[in-house]
Formats: C-alpha cells, sequence, structure tokens
C-alpha cells in the first residue's frame, strides 16, 4: 500500500495531527457536555509527546501548528492551542502532544481511558507518562488484537480514536471489521477514524463501503486539505487530512463543520474544509 500515506515524524505537528486532534476535542466537549461519565480508548496511542520536525522551505507550502496558531479561533481551536503551548516553553514549538496527552487534558475524574500501543518503545514511554494515573489503562498489544477486549461493560458511553498505519493492504479490511465489531458490542460508543488518503478514489472509499455494506450507516466525513497554488499542484497530498465519524452524537455534526469553516475562512484562499 505504498500509495497511501502513513506517519513519519515529518507529519508531527502538521495538518494531519491540527485536524484530527481538533476532531478529538470537539467529540470529547460534547460528550462532557451530555454525558455524567466515559470511557475513551486509543487503539493506536503511540509514545505521547513528539519532537516537532520542520521541513525546508524549498519543499512547499507547509500547513500546520505554526501557520494555524494565527488564524481566527474560537473557543475549542483555542483550547486545542492551549494545551499545546502547554508542553512548550517558547515558539516555535518544538514539542507536541499526541492523542492520549491531549485526551487526558480534556477527561474528567469521572472519566477513564485506556491506551492501547504495539511498538514497545513507545509502550514503555506510555506507562512513564501514565504511572501514577489509576482512571488510565495502558496496553501493550495490537489494536486488532487488544480493543474488544478492553471495551468497559459498566459504562455505555464511549469513544474510540483509530489511527493506523495502513502499512499493508489488510490493514484496510482489518480496521473496517473492527469498527464492526466495536459498535456490535458497544453500541454508544462513538469511532473517529483517520482515514488513507492516496490518488486512488477507489481505495480511499473502499473502508467506508465496507462498512455501509455492514450495516453501520451513521457516518460523517470530515475533510481538511490545502491546495499548494504556488506549485501548480491540483492537491498535495501530504497536506489533506480526512476523518470518518462513525455515530455521531449529539452537535457534534454541527460543531466540526462550524469550527472547520471558521478556521479555514483565515487560512490561504487554497485551504478547504468540508
Amino acid at each position: 500500500m505504498s500509495d497511501f500515506y502513513g506517519k513519519d515524524k515529518s507529519a508531527v505537528g502538521s495538518l494531519f495531527d491540527v485536524h484530527k486532534h481538533i476532531v478529538l476535542i470537539s467529540v470529547l466537549e460534547q460528550f462532557k457536555n451530555n454525558v455524567e461519565r466515559f470511557h475513551f480508548i486509543d487503539t493506536n496511542a503511540g509514545a505521547g509527546l513528539y519532537d516537532i520536525v520542520r521541513k525546508e522551505e524549498s519543499e512547499g507550502v507547509v500547513i500546520g501548528i505554526d501557520i494555524l496558531m494565527k488564524a481566527n479561533k474560537n473557543e475549542l481551536t483555542q483550547k486545542y492551542f492551549e494545551i499545546v503551548r502547554s508542553y512548550n516553553t517558547s515558539l516555535p514549538f518544538s514539542k507536541y502532544p499526541g492523542s492520549p496527552l491531549i485526551a487526558r487534558s480534556e477527561i474528567r475524574s469521572s472519566d477513564t481511558m485506556t491506551l492501547i500501543e504495539l511498538d514497545v518503545d513507545e509502550y514503555s514511554e506510555l506507562c512513564g507518562m501514565f504511572q501514577l494515573e489509576p482512571k488510565v489503562i495502558v496496553e501493550h498489544g495490537s489494536a486488532f488484537d487488544r480493543t474488544l477486549k478492553l471495551i468497559p461493560s459498566d459504562n455505555p458511553h464511549g469513544v474510540i480514536l483509530i489511527d493506523p498505519d495502513y502499512i499493508i493492504d489488510e490493514d484496510v479490511t482489518d480496521t473496517a471489521n473492527l469498527i464492526i465489531q466495536c459498535r456490535n458490542r458497544w453500541r454508544n460508543a462513538l469511532v473517529i477514524l483517520c482515514l488513507p488518503v492516496s490518488r486512488n478514489a477507489t481505495k480511499d472509499r473502499f473502508l467506508i463501503s465496507l462498512l455501509k455494506d455492514s450495516g453501520v450507516t451513521d457516518l460523517m466525513v470530515s475533510d481538511f486539505q490545502f491546495r499548494d497554488e504556488t506549485n501548480k499542484v491540483d492537491v498535495v497530498e501530504s497536506q489533506k487530512s480526512r476523518i470518518l465519524i462513525v455515530n455521531p452524537q449529539f452537535e457534534i455534526k454541527e460543531t466540526l463543520v462550524s469550527v472547520f469553516a471558521q478556521l479555514a475562512s483565515s487560512l490561504p484562499i487554497s485551504t478547504q474544509a468540508k
């Protein structure tokens, strides 16, 4: 699956992360406003905290945390930037918090978290960060093997964040199957899935088609992309992000449309959100 974008250090703090984490904060805020307690599962938790590696100017315009800091902000985007700022002592930012740290700053004393990571070194880093937090479980293993076993039986409300690497073709099918099984076992859970984006529209739609064929139809897609007009390229692939939300609840649809429309309106004209 070489034509799918995977994760790499150069993407830390980029459009991918900004999109994913604003969506995550928006969803968690909705749950905080509407349920007494919920459980959050991050199936591909990573190391927790990352160094920001900036690209050379010759590589084109990069839309990421640096440029987005200057954009017009509302309450949710301001909250996101303040969380990132809390892990840095000066500008430009040199550190970027991953999803576990973003979520930790959002959950209340009544909420709980499970973090799953396969890589041994990143798992060890996570354990060190959360070892003194009893409401956080850090689990070593594959998302496909561990997620279903870690769904709580005593909490009907939850959020699952799935951000696979999509290294091999089977990752797409396995991810779809995981979502289907999670929906069957945890009916009230909302799933946030980072989708692959490539030049092949058929491949990009394949995962969604698998879900729809199985009967999972309560779906919302959020796109955020930047077109580099200076390079005369139709779409700069590394600056297009797509997120699928399964079982969107409360006012999440309206909130995300509003948040990203406002954000895009204050960025270059080639930035789009839908």
